[in-house]
């Protein structure tokens, strides 16, 4: 899954200096948490599964020729359209056969059996939707755990850039496998 367009930030400076008690006046700092902050969120959305804002993705799989897809995160806002390539372009697959089940909970797409006619077995697709949280922070617990993750970063001098976010406080570890959407599968027969 990869973003089609820029990710918004779940936390803000402003919020991020109000929780650390830095002044907010204090700017010479600001640059640095904005880009601990987007890191942070990065790794938070990875590891949870669960966009924090909303945004347009690429997610790609295989076909299977099953009727249930289960999307890799959730929630899910909507789905734009399914493709599959041919081997030269990518076609798209008829918005009437299929649908989009249970967004926010627990997403699914279900595919009527006539939708896989000309699709090959293990063709590749592409699935285009707007994901996250379209309502007013539904994830606070990830959110901190995005605030904490940052934080930790700047007091211990780790560098954004760098490839050294495998630092993560227990606070933060307990916080992303309580909020953790796993699919219960990737395809399935009904």
């Amino acid at each position: 899954m990869h973003a089609i367009e820029e990710v918004t930030p779940a936390v803000d400076v402003d919020r991020f200096k109000r929780s650390k008690n830095i002044l907010a006046e204090d700017g010479m700092n600001d640059a640095l948490f904005a880009d601990l902050l987007i890191a942070a969120q990065d790794v938070v959305e990875t590891a949870s599964n669960r966009p924090l804002t909303v945004r347009r993705v690429h997610i790609d799989l295989r076909a299977k020729h099953l009727a249930r897809w289960y999307v890799p995160c959730a929630p899910v806002v909507s789905v734009e359209g399914i493709e599959w390539f041919d081997g030269a372009e990518w076609v798209p697959v008829d918005p009437a056969l299929w649908r989009l089940q249970f967004p926010i909970g627990e997403p699914q797409i279900v595919f009527m059996p006539v939708a896989w006619a000309g699709i090959p077995l293990d063709a590749e697709m592409r699935v285009t939707a707007t994901v996250g949280a379209a309502s007013e922070r539904p994830f606070y617990p990830l959110e901190q755990a995005v605030i904490l993750m940052a934080g930790d970063w700047f007091e211990a001098g780790i560098d954004p850039d760098k490839a050294e976010f495998a630092k993560v406080a227990f606070g933060v570890t307990r916080l992303l496998k309580q909020n953790r959407y796993r699919r219960p599968c990737e395809w399935a027969v009904a």
